[in-house]
């Protein structure tokens, strides 16, 4: 019987490694360019960063509610004609996946920071890619293997390591439940 459970629990840790591996966020271009209403726009961001969920998953990961106050702060620009764009969409699935870890002003101040020095398109893209790549990263092929990060590129070390931040915690929360 022992056999058995360990071989299960080693298909269990296989499985959800490989499940958080696959897990991918929409690049900028995957976004729906048409506007969108509020409904719309909350259905398709709570899909998005759902797998993304560190927690209680039955909480609503964003509500009209939560919108508006997000617009009232400028946290995300003002609907136009009640309706929202891929700027909307991209800002919201940041802000809903790094409020896990880190505060309001603080991811605001974040996205603020990468868009003077890129545009929404090149900065959206490249939180996909850190956050994708920080979760591979910490998620060794092999029982033991050294995790190296390389810091190289100055203009996205603040996302890479708010990124590496989030996964070391989306990884950990993972791990903890499956393996219980």
């Amino acid at each position: 019987m022992k056999g058995y459970r360990k071989t299960n629990m080693q298909d269990n840790q296989i499985s959800w490694q490989e499940e958080l591996r696959s897990i991918r966020l929409p690049r900028w271009s995957e976004l729906p360019d048409i506007p969108l209403y509020m409904d719309q726009l909350v259905t398709l961001v709570s899909r998005y960063v759902q797998p993304f969920q560190v927690g209680d998953t039955n909480d609503k990961a964003l509500t009209p509610n939560m919108v508006n106050n997000y617009v009232k702060k400028n946290y995300i620009l003002a609907p136009e004609k009640k309706r929202y764009d891929q700027r909307h969409l991209a800002r919201l699935i940041i802000i809903l996946i790094l409020k896990q870890s880190f505060d309001l002003p603080t991811i605001h101040l974040g996205i603020q920071s990468q868009i003077e020095q890129g545009d929404y398109k090149q900065a959206y893209d490249q939180f996909c890619k850190q956050l994708e790549d920080s979760i591979a990263l910490l998620i060794p092929e092999q029982k033991q293997q050294t995790i190296e990060i390389n810091f190289s590129n100055n203009q996205y070390r603040a996302v890479q390591m708010a990124t590496l931040s989030l996964a070391a915690k989306f990884v950990a929360a993972k791990a903890l439940r499956e393996n219980l």
